[in-house]
């Protein structure tokens, strides 16, 4: 029986190369890595363009919520390490009487956990 199942083997492979199939091994996929890092929304890029600072954000880590957070610019989130992703916040700004700016979204890359990522209108900077 081994010996007819090595010459439909061969056979096989005959076919497959006379019909210009090539015959690899695909390699095994790796998926990235979840990590957590810090999201700040700085006035020095573009947030709170009517003045004020970000004491609320909001936000979303491609179609997942992130959450929100009061009292500062800063929010701890779940991202894919190494992948490219957008971030969509929105941020409520100070000035008397407070208002919320315009919603951002950018794209990020983070690279490690605990890594924080400044996001703004005017763009996206790391440490």
């Amino acid at each position: 029986m081994s010996r007819l199942l090595r010459r439909v083997q061969g056979l096989l492979v005959v076919v497959a190369l006379a019909l210009g199939v090539t015959i690899v091994s695909a390699p095994a996929a790796s998926a990235a890595p979840d990590g957590w890092v810090y999201i700040s929304a700085p006035t020095w890029l573009g947030n709170c363009g009517a003045g004020g600072r970000v004491v609320d954000m909001r936000a979303a880590v491609g179609n997942t919520w992130s959450g929100g957070d009061a009292g500062d610019d800063l929010l701890y989130v779940k991202v894919r390490l190494n992948e490219n992703q957008q971030v969509s916040y929105t941020a409520f700004c100070n000035k008397w009487p407070g208002y919320w700016q315009p919603g951002v979204a950018q794209t990020i890359k983070p690279t490690r956990n605990n890594q924080t990522v400044w996001v703004g209108p005017l763009g996206v900077r790391y440490n």
